[in-house]
């Protein structure tokens, strides 16, 4: 039985199967599925998990690795078996695929006893076809990208051009922008395909896109936070990850909610707060301290709290700690505690605070400029 070479690659894993007579499926380098053979070849639950998820699941992936697998497809083009009877999966025999001497993906098939000889040279013999049909794709998979940076850009930037492309495309309803991070470049880099898959399986109307700092994308706002949610549920560099949702929007103006999805991202981001999801309310308070960070990092030698800094800095005076411990408690009994001095030392530093200083903490907006100041991240 030949190979279908001129179908897709789903043709081709199901011609393939055919001709081993075993499941087979076809991952990217990233070990994405991105093609699996048809027909009833539910061969185990690690196999019904992986095609399920676009992914081996991750109770799987640890075995899997810890067999040298992936080490052997970077250096070998030798069929290499996977054997792991006490996860109970059927044993894989597994062959890289390479496109000019580059790895680009694995083959994958689920033969009870191993693989024959002919089985092997069947498999050897079908990477370079499957190499064929992945450089097709990716040139196609390429100028989609390109449509769709495009798409999103347009559309997050507002103006006539963002409103013709919703006039275009039907996008009536509320919609947010939606902005991920990473804590490296790579980690938002590397979630971009998986991303990108999730949306076309459970919201084919949403849009993402790579950007210099992350992945933007468009959702609908009504489902926006269970999507998000149940990508990085199965995501498995969710910890790698944030990501902000903007505020609900027509389609033809969605700058403000790009520029606030940008804004809970960051905040996310600089707190260290990864594998998550927010929204502005989540994170509300941290933004708005953020939006003042700029102002402070401009004029903070003006603020009430760099004064108290100099004095500490001259005087060893302990003000800033006794002002610092003031505010989180809310009583000079307590800051006291927190301190580990006597509260009349407490009221001793707060009184030269305002004697001294002029910063006085019976005033609110002083307070309140102090408790910013303090929670700046700078």
């Amino acid at each position: 039985m030949p190979l279908d070479i001129d179908g897709n690659l789903f043709d081709l894993a199901t011609s393939l199967a055919g001709l081993l007579g075993a499941p087979v499926t076809i991952e990217d380098h990233d070990t994405i599925v991105i093609a699996f053979s048809g027909g009833n070849q539910d061969v185990d639950d690690a196999r019904i998990g992986t095609i399920l998820g676009r992914q081996v699941p991750l109770r799987y992936r640890d075995a899997i690795a810890a067999t040298g697998v992936f080490e052997h497809l970077k250096v070998s083009d030798d069929v290499f078996i996977v054997d792991l009877p006490e996860e109970q999966m059927v044993p894989r025999a597994v062959v890289a695929v390479r496109d000019q001497g580059q790895l680009v993906g694995s083959i994958w098939a689920a033969i009870p006893q191993g693989p024959s000889s002919a089985q092997v040279v069947s498999l050897v013999a079908a990477a370079p076809q499957v190499a064929k049909l992945l450089r097709a794709e990716r040139d196609m998979a390429d100028r989609g990208r390109r449509e769709r940076t495009n798409l999103v850009t347009t559309l997050l930037a507002g103006g006539v051009g963002a409103e013709q492309i919703a006039t275009d495309h039907a996008l009536s309803g509320q919609w947010v922008a939606v902005s991920v991070r990473g804590l490296a470049a790579e980690a938002a880099r590397a979630g971009l395909g998986p991303l990108t898959l999730h949306l076309s399986a459970v919201a084919p109307s949403a849009l993402c896109a790579a950007h210099d700092r992350g992945i933007l994308g468009i959702l609908s706002a009504g489902s926006a936070r269970r999507i998000l949610d149940d990508f990085l549920r199965r995501f498995s560099g969710r910890d790698q990850l944030v990501i902000g949702i903007g505020t609900p929007a027509e389609a033809r103006d969605l700058a403000e909610s790009r520029a606030v999805a940008d804004q809970v991202a960051d905040a996310m981001l600089r707190r260290g707060r990864t594998g998550a999801v927010a929204t502005l309310e989540d994170v509300f308070a941290d933004v708005l301290v953020d939006r003042l960070d700029g102002f402070l990092n401009r004029h903070g030698e003006s603020s009430p709290l760099a004064r108290l800094r100099e004095h500490d800095r001259r005087f060893e005076s302990g003000l800033v700690d006794a002002v610092r411990a003031l505010l989180d408690t809310g009583e000079v009994s307590a800051a006291a505690e927190v301190l580990v001095v006597h509260p009349n030392t407490v009221r001793n530093r707060l009184r030269k605070a305002r004697e001294l200083c002029g910063v006085d903490l019976t005033d609110p907006a002083t307070r309140l400029a102090l408790m910013v100041d303090l929670r700046s991240v700078r």
